[in-house]
């Protein structure tokens, strides 16, 4: 078994989990949702575009959207 991770790691862990889920929820519902279907679920594009019933071009877009609202609020966390 792994050893259990150190307190301070694991309170870094929750304050950035806390920070995403912050700035996610600044989104536009359409974009947040194929950010937590890619990111949180796994799902690729393909995958995701057929699920919405979008084409696949809005989903590259509606990312790339999200990520130019979510860099500034996320890029220190690198």
């Amino acid at each position: 078994p792994e050893a259990p991770r150190p307190a301070d790691e694991a309170m870094a862990g929750a304050e950035i989990g806390a920070r995403v889920h912050a700035a996610l929820t600044t989104l536009p519902p359409d974009q947040a949702q194929v950010v937590e279907l890619s990111f949180l679920e796994g799902l690729p594009h393909s995958a995701i575009a057929e699920r919405l019933g979008i084409p696949l071009g809005t989903v590259k877009s509606r990312l790339r959207l999200a990520f130019v609202r979510l860099r500034p609020a996320l890029e220190d966390l690198r």
